[in-house]
């Protein structure tokens, strides 16, 4: 629960602070009922997700909200100085409540509760919150024994995190009748030897007075962690001035700001109670929730995909551009541009990294919304339905994310409508009346495998041929010719459709074959098996990103090709007098099966002529379960690639090649798509 916890409060942040704009802006013009048309979405969206998680006190108060606002969407309660406190105080109230999701803190609400009754029954004085905090405000300074001076001059403070030992030495120096100065100092764009250049100051400004911080740590100084700039805080005796003209007798400084940070001792401590108190009473709810006003740190950000794609698209550009640096390296033979390559070559395999990182999104996101889709679907056919759900937390890029949501739709929807059979027939052939349909995601190298698999009554190959010659998909000589295992893809084929009826749900055809498209067009495969009776498995391939790919770089007559790693099996080294001919195709044994294999110079339509050779090279591929041999001239070995698309109109759509890349001598060559190349 704990990661859906943050995910939780990160949304409900965001609708939070949409409630609270939405709030600033109808106080300011309470005529504009879609600020309150804003909030009820917000609120709305917020007791959902709470209920969701369990969180009821939340959805209990988003919910009197939403019946408040409904209220004054219908001009039954009029927008007042009162209400906008009471939806205020909520707003505060709920904050807290967010804030406690990971304590399991309880606050009680039902004052707050009370309070929206009377703003809904119209009796809530306008001044009621008001007068609240004005009688805590006058209790608390009773309290305190003081009277809040708002022209109280308040103690400039260092925005540097000190410790109270650091505090202490402040006090203590300040009291001595020092001076405690914060001192940044900049260094020259082109200073080398920052370490240096630091130390110096360090050994000078220890000659002025005690250093108490510095902002980095020596540590950190003499490592070289830190940019061109930091700070030393340190008490002394000697002015300004002074302190600029010592140190910018050293080298390489740009700039050097003394600050002089004013402590008395004891005197701010008073003043922090008054301070601390006086936040507390003009900030505590009816419900005893207190606001801080403190601004919370960032811990994550939203950036919009396209961002992330051109982020992409430059890191690709610099790996380009690196693999052609390493070999005019290795053509120059020079060691020192070697190993200034080979950082070189460290920094953008981490940039690359990072940023691949960064577009990594748990599958979970597409997988949550399943089970609620299985639910309604097994309700309206009449089916009991058990969906197990594996492997939530694997991550995929977030394109590839984006394009699998409506092929698992179709699996799914196969599996409940055609796979599960109907409660009845499953009870007469001892089956559970309730049928399993599971959806599992895994991580396989450097690709995610996604199964959905149900218990229901599989495929028959048989039946399948014999519904591909109704359609007149093909002829009955065609499908007899065709394995068990490759009847099962006639499925695959536009316009098929085993199914007796059309319904709102399947039936037309389209399914299965736009989820082999859009599998394929990222660069993976669909296999099937299916045992008639027991329940059919659907396995989805998926690289892990569309941008960045491992590939085998093969040689064809003058051309250079690359073939996704994935798609490859081995590379082997065969004779040309073993090729045997099968009914016109060529063929080789190859570890007891046969293989077929094709001449990539004939596929490619390659207009030099290949010579005659004994031995040939065969990288093995795999498509769709079935093995087959492409002959090469020459393997050139493994490359990480970046994928360029085809965006020209006349290549966009052409089949056999998923994209382009760069070479690291500026040439261009091709990715082969295995899929659609033959």
């Amino acid at each position: 629960m704990s990661e859906y916890k943050e995910i939780f409060k990160a949304e409900s942040e965001e609708h939070l602070q949409q409630l609270n704009d939405s709030l600033l802006g109808l106080e300011q013009n309470p005529k504009d009922l879609e600020y309150i048309n804003t909030m009820f979405r917000s609120a709305h969206t917020l007791k959902g997700m709470s209920a969701t998680m369990g969180f009821n006190t939340i959805a209990e108060l988003t919910h009197e909200m939403e019946n408040l606002m409904d209220m004054v969407r219908k001009s039954q309660v009029a927008v007042s100085n009162g209400l906008i406190d009471v939806l205020f105080e909520c707003l505060d109230t709920l904050e807290a409540l967010v804030e406690t999701v990971d304590s399991g803190e309880t606050i009680d609400i039902s004052t707050l509760q009370g309070t929206l009754t009377k703003a809904m029954e119209g009796t809530l004085p306008v001044n009621d919150i008001a007068s609240t905090v004005a009688e805590s405000i006058e209790t608390i300074e009773a309290d305190v024994g003081t009277e809040l001076e708002p022209e109280e001059e308040v103690i400039p403070q260092t925005d540097i995190d000190l410790s109270e030992s650091e505090k202490q030495a402040i006090a203590t120096a300040s009291g001595d009748g020092n001076r405690v100065v914060s001192l940044k100092v900049v260094l020259d764009d082109s200073c080398v030897l920052k370490s240096a250049r630091s130390t110096l100051v360090l050994i000078n400004v220890t000659k002025m007075g005690e250093i108490i911080k510095c902002v980095p740590d020596e540590a950190e100084l003499e490592d070289e962690k830190f940019d061109l700039e930091f700070t030393v805080i340190f008490a002394t005796k000697t002015t300004d001035e002074q302190i600029i003209e010592t140190l910018k007798k050293i080298s390489e400084i740009k700039e050097i700001i003394p600050t002089t940070i004013s402590e008395t001792a004891g005197s701010d401590e008073k003043e922090e109670v008054v301070k601390e108190t006086e936040s507390e009473a003009q900030q505590t709810t009816g419900s005893g929730v207190k606001r801080s006003d403190a601004v919370k740190s960032i811990q994550s950000v939203r950036v919009n995909i396209e961002r992330l794609d051109n982020l992409m698209n430059l890191v690709g550009e610099l790996i380009i551009n690196k693999i052609r640096l390493n070999q005019l390296a290795s053509d120059l033979n020079a060691k020192d541009l070697d190993e200034s390559l080979a950082n070189l070559d460290r920094l953008t395999n981490e940039i690359q990294t990072e940023v691949m990182e960064s577009r990594m999104v748990p599958i979970d996101q597409i997988f949550s919304r399943f089970p609620r889709m299985v639910r309604d679907l097994a309700k309206s056919e009449g089916k009991q339905i058990n969906l197990i759900i594996e492997g939530k937390e694997i991550e995929l890029d977030r394109t590839v994310l984006d394009e699998i949501g409506d092929p698992l739709v179709h699996l799914l929807r196969n599996a409940v409508d055609h796979g599960i059979e109907p409660e009845e027939e499953r009870q007469n052939i001892g089956k559970p009346i309730a049928g399993l349909v599971r959806l599992a995601a895994s991580r396989q190298r450097n690709s995610v495998l996604i199964e959905v698999e149900d218990d229901g009554k599989g495929m028959d190959p048989a039946h399948l041929r014999d519904v591909a010659v109704k359609k007149g998909l093909l002829t009955r000589e065609e499908v007899d010719k065709l394995s068990d295992a490759d009847a099962l893809n006639l499925i695959f084929m536009p316009g098929f459709s085993g199914a007796k009826t059309v319904t709102d749900i399947s039936g037309r055809g389209v399914g299965m074959d736009a989820v082999k498209t859009k599998i394929e067009a990222l660069g993976g495969s669909v296999k099937i098996t299916s045992v008639p009776g027991q329940g059919s498995i659907m396995r989805l391939q998926l690289p892990l990103t569309v941008a960045i790919i491992q590939s085998l770089m093969v040689t064809v007559s003058d051309e250079t090709y690359a073939i996704p790693l994935g798609n490859v099996i081995r590379d082997v080294g065969i004779k040309a007098s073993d090729i045997k001919t099968i009914e016109g195709k060529e063929v080789i044994m190859l570890r007891g099966e046969v293989l077929p294999l094709l001449r990539l110079h004939d596929v490619l339509n390659c207009p030099t002529e290949p010579e005659e050779k004994e031995n040939l090279i065969v990288v093995v591929v795999e498509k769709m379960g079935n093995n087959i041999g492409f002959v090469v001239d020459d393997l050139l070995g493994q490359q990480e690639v970046i994928i360029k698309t085809l965006d020209n109109k006349i290549l966009k759509n052409m089949k056999g090649f998923a994209g382009a890349t760069i070479l690291g001598d500026g040439s261009v060559a091709l990715i082969l798509d295995i899929a659609t190349l033959i």
